[in-house]
């Protein structure tokens, strides 16, 4: 089993930095048409810090499995290379804060974090789970334990003070000594500093979406961890969820105490509100979870070494997912589960259209699963594109109704993907009315895609106001909308060089 530190020593200082600035400046839940790996290589012609001064960012919305949305950023560029080159600078002291923190670790407690995936250039990835590498420490701290107490940090990324950052590497006292205005050039001040820089300065709060948000957050959470295992808890932390088994009622209220403690000393809260204490014996995975997987599909025959469904058993399985869902308070997350698993299943064309039918319905009531449709259902399904086309139209209308502009961003970007028009003629007018800038810039690219050059007049306009008023909270959308002779600095030298954040597929 690799210890957490082996994860950090797999990634040299370059492979950081390249990661997080040409992998990780876009968030995985914004539709798949957006890439900074042009940008990387112009960022290495670059001598840094580059206009180091405070940026605004772009602001992004996201259905989460409770049907509310998550606020979402997308970091000016040339602010978030500052801050990932001061963290690729200072790789090797962060390498020995996250080692120093957990060396005396029996098990790794956290799950989620960066590390080198296979076969992509990415460093982090939501959810990554791989149990022959991480192992599968609740079969082991379970043996003893009566309760466990789940917990977990009342707005967690938003709450980040960049302070902390400070008192996580080196200690409150000495951070505190060293803050003055002469002291500014020190490394830890020098991250606290660009992370702030990401946010127009201020102090409070993280950006959710780019990937350096997490390696932040692990260096204060693993300095809470340090501190919770000392006093013999055992646990694991899924980024800021909070698992820990223990042997009576009493020890999991010591637990929450003990956490809210810790986490106060980095001006972080536990949400009251989620914590809870629970009487095993429990499951190991969430009991629907388990449900699903074990799922009997009965008369099902296989096709290309797939298990092929029928459409009675492919019913009873959907009303089954549903009816858990209902059971769990409409956690829409058990229908994504439900989803990931009919992928891997050969469906005949009863099949087939009963459960496109099926999906259809359900996105328009769970906006939440129109990110997973793409990669889990038209793809492994070779699903007609009339069949999206429809789906998309209708996901457009819903997602305008409810100024639910990620809907209306998926529904072009398939559109485009798939080479289908969308029967709405209004696109232009409701991309500049939601003043959403994912929405705007793949707005931009249908129509620059039908359109002639005079129809796109408006987004240039549009542009022209917001370069003036607005840059940083709209910069993408400006970028690409404009010419190189309306734009300054180093954005008119990449303009004028032909580089794009537009994957060539979309452009």
């Amino acid at each position: 089993m690799k210890k957490y530190i082996d994860y950090k020593n797999d990634i040299s200082e370059t492979e950081l930095y390249d990661g997080l600035v040409g992998y990780g400046l876009f968030a995985e839940k914004i539709p798949n048409f957006l890439t900074s790996v042009d940008f990387l290589a112009f960022s290495k012609t670059l001598t840094f810090p580059v206009n180091n001064k405070p940026k605004d960012f772009i602001r992004y919305s996201s259905m989460r499995n409770i049907n509310i949305p998550r606020p979402m950023a997308i970091p000016e560029p040339f602010a978030y290379s500052n801050q990932v080159k001061s963290l690729s600078d200072n790789w090797t002291k962060l390498k020995n804060h996250f080692r120093n923190k957990t060396i005396n670790d029996s098990f790794k407690i956290s799950r989620i974090h960066l590390r080198k995936l296979e076969n992509k250039f990415e460093l982090f990835e939501m959810n990554y789970k791989n149990f022959s590498k991480d192992g599968d420490p609740e079969q082991d701290i379970v043996i003893k334990s009566k309760y466990v107490a789940l917990a977990d940090i009342s707005s967690c990324f938003p709450s980040i003070y960049s302070h902390s950052i400070s008192w996580a590497l080196v200690g409150k006292p000495y951070a505190k000594s060293k803050s003055k205005p002469a002291d500014k050039n020190e490394w830890f001040n020098q991250l606290d500093f660009n992370t702030r820089n990401l946010k127009h300065g201020e102090t409070n709060g993280v950006l959710i979406g780019p990937h350096s948000s997490n390696l932040i957050s692990e260096i204060i959470l693993v300095s809470v961890d340090n501190e919770l295992t000392q006093q013999g808890f055992k646990y694991i932390r899924n980024i800021d969820d909070y698992t820990c088994y223990v042997d009576s009622y009493e020890e999991a209220d010591r637990f929450f105490m003990c956490l809210s403690e810790e986490l106060k000393n980095y001006e972080l809260v536990l949400n009251s509100k989620k914590s809870k204490i629970i009487a095993l014996p429990l499951a190991s995975v969430k009991n629907w979870v388990t449900k699903l997987n074990h799922f009997n599909f009965t008369n099902s025959y296989v096709v290309n070494n797939k298990q092929a469904i029928r459409v009675k058993e492919l019913k009873g399985f959907i009303n089954f997912a549903i009816e858990l869902m209902l059971d769990e308070d409409s956690d829409a997350s058990i229908l994504n589960y439900a989803i990931k698993i009919i992928s891997d299943k050969h469906l005949g064309s009863n099949a087939k259209d009963y459960y496109l039918k099926q999906i259809h319905h359900l996105v328009l009531l769970y906006p939440y699963l129109t990110n997973l449709l793409e990669k889990k259902v038209f793809e492994p399904h070779k699903i007609d594109k009339n069949i999206i086309k429809n789906i998309a139209q209708d996901i457009y209308t819903y997602g305008l109704k409810k100024k639910i502009y990620e809907a209306c961003s998926y529904a072009i970007y398939w559109a485009i993907k798939y080479d289908f028009e969308l029967e709405i003629t209004t696109i232009k007018q409701d991309s500049i009315s939601s003043m959403d800038c994912v929405f705007l810039m793949i707005a931009y690219q249908y129509d620059k895609k039908h359109n002639k050059k005079a129809y796109l007049k408006e987004y240039k306009d549009l542009s022209k106001n917001l370069k003036r008023d607005d840059f940083d909270r709209y910069w993408l959308y400006i970028y690409e909308t404009l010419p190189w002779t309306e734009l300054t600095d180093n954005y008119r030298t990449m303009k004028k060089n032909g580089l794009t954040f537009i994957k060539p597929e979309f452009n």
